[in-house]
């Protein structure tokens, strides 16, 4: 065999075929990184989904909270529980009125006694439930269907020094399990989502239309058995992304489970795994494609190289014979030492090649990591922040505000609460417009955040209400700087169709004491010195003391 033939074969053995297995193996670990980025992209969508839920149902809890503090309102209940006075029945129906004005996520309020008979209602389409037959979890909400609209109905005891003199009930529209259901971006054109509550037998109840069975919505459900049924998985209280797991229509899905604890509720967020594998190995077809472009090239450049090598070599061999054969006089010594050199020179140039190759993939395999990292960074950015005011959320004021509490307890150092609302920011939205009313928000997010210190911490706790904590300040210091800023915003002006206008803002501020000692009392407490702020006439700053002052007048 000549060695032009030795050379190309050995040029395929020792490059193509390597070549070849090793792009099968990145071949391979490509679809199970595409596949582990969906799974990643998928647990992503449902967190993102459950914390919007909670975030409304920090609303509902902060909206029930705000109206259940009205004194007036639970001394008239307490004066109809004992004399049965219209006039005090009356008396609590314009309350309600009044409460449910401007708050359009609320569909009505109702307001029983002790015995769970109803009292007081505002105007609605149906008769009202009675207490006894709405079911209710441990956080006194439940999800019902009502009018064929999917509401959720919270509950709250109404207590008047230390006894409970009746309930409150709050019925909320639910736009967003409506908004989850239609809106499935990210899942595919089979993906939907999945909520569920539990049934009393224990088994799973669907809450929500489903995309297979429109009148699922608390008729449908799913065995408590069915351990291998996602839905089942997330009322169980395990958050794990799932893999070829059977629906409920039997199909086989990718799924990602999420429980929300304090309301029993599960969420899952699925698509069909048909449509993920063709997602994954959608990119396989020009994969294959390049793998055999690659070899192909390989071998052809194999071919090449070898036809170069073996050239000069056969030339000189032949030279040789003639040489010896006495046809040539002249020496070959010094061409054959210069082939040799050159043939060297070429597998250097061909190892180089080689070794420039691999640093590339790892190149890019760093760089895809980097941007997954990234990817995650962003994803648990958003779920901490407010998209219009760019302020931190609810969610994120959960986790410091036990540490602050925590921190001036260690130290014993002061730590203040400051609740802010907005003066009548309904009247902004009703004269100028709601895009008006978020460049208010936005604008006064700005201003709030250039004036705190750096060591103060500013939410927005829903719609134009704020929070402030303040730590290492006591009321000495709390409240001046409070009227400061309050004064400040009196000062800002505002345009909107060539007009000028100014808005005013209510403070209601509370401080870590013995009967503060925790976040949601300390919150709560602020939130009463702001409702007491509005009641007496709005732009003033009101601290929990006075609160406590005008009980005990009551008393």
């Amino acid at each position: 065999m000549k060695l032009k033939h030795l050379l190309i074969l050995a040029f395929v053995v020792l490059a193509a075929i390597p070549l070849f297995i090793g792009l099968q193996f990145l071949n391979h670990q490509t679809g199970e990184h595409y596949r582990q980025l969906f799974e990643d992209h998928m647990a992503s969508l449902s967190l993102i989904a459950k914390q919007r839920i909670l975030s409304v149902v920090d609303r509902i809890e902060d909206n029930t909270a705000l109206i259940a503090s009205r004194t007036q309102m639970r001394i008239s209940l307490s004066l109809w529980n004992t004399t049965n006075d219209e006039a005090h029945k009356d008396k609590l129906t314009k309350i309600l009125q009044d409460a449910k004005f401007g708050l359009d996520h609320i569909k009505d309020i109702q307001i029983f006694d002790p015995n769970g008979e109803l009292v007081a209602t505002t105007p609605t389409v149906t008769p009202p439930l009675p207490l006894n037959q709405s079911k209710v979890n441990a956080s006194g909400i439940s999800l019902q269907m009502e009018e064929a609209l999917l509401v959720i109905k919270k509950v709250t005891p109404l207590i008047l020094d230390h006894q409970v003199v009746g309930y409150l009930r709050l019925t909320f529209f639910t736009d967003v399990f409506t908004n989850l259901v239609r809106d499935r971006t990210g899942l595919g054109r089979t993906g939907e989502w999945l909520v569920a509550i539990r049934h009393e037998s224990g088994d799973a109840l669907f809450a929500v239309p489903l995309k297979y069975d429109h009148k699922a919505a608390f008729t449908r459900r799913v065995s408590k058995d069915r351990y291998d049924v996602p839905i089942t998985q997330a009322l169980l209280g395990n958050e794990t992304v799932m893999g070829y797991a059977p629906d409920y229509m039997g199909t086989p899905v990718l799924a990602s489970t999420r429980y929300l604890k304090d309301l029993d509720w599960g969420l899952v967020a699925k698509i069909n795994e048909d449509e993920v594998n063709q997602l994954v190995h959608r990119n396989a077809h020009f994969i294959y494609i390049a793998e055999l472009v690659i070899v192909a090239l390989a071998i052809l450049v194999g071919i090449l190289i070898s036809v170069y090598i073996s050239s000069p070599i056969e030339k000189l061999r032949s030279h040789v014979d003639k040489v010896s054969k006495g046809s040539l006089e002249e020496s070959p010594e010094a061409n054959g030492w210069r082939e040799v050199k050159e043939l060297t020179t070429h597998f250097n140039f061909m190892i180089q090649t080689l070794r420039d190759l691999n640093e590339n993939l790892q190149e890019k395999v760093e760089a895809r990591t980097q941007e997954l990292f990234e990817a995650n960074q962003m994803l648990e950015e958003l779920t901490i922040r407010d998209p219009l005011t760019n302020l931190f959320n609810r969610r994120y004021l959960n986790g410091r505000f036990t540490e602050e509490i925590q921190r001036a307890k260690r130290y014993n150092t002061p730590l203040a609460c400051a609740a802010m609302d907005v003066d009548q920011f309904k009247v902004v939205n009703d004269t100028w417009g709601h895009d008006t009313g978020d460049d208010v928000l936005l604008r006064l997010a700005t201003f709030l955040d250039h004036k705190i210190r750096e060591s103060d911490i500013l939410v927005r706790l829903n719609g134009e209400e704020f929070c402030i904590l303040l730590p290492v300040c006591s009321e000495k210091s709390a409240v001046p700087f409070l009227e400061r800023l309050r004064k400040d915003i009196e000062a800002l002006e505002f345009t909107a169709e060539n007009t000028v206008f100014n808005i005013t803002c209510s403070f209601g501020v509370a401080f870590l004491d013995e009967t503060n000692q925790d976040m949601d009392s300390l919150l709560k407490a602020a939130e009463e010195a702001l409702c007491l702020a509005k009641e007496a006439g709005r732009n003033r700053v009101v601290t929990y003391d006075e609160v406590l002052s005008i009980k005990k007048e009551s008393t």
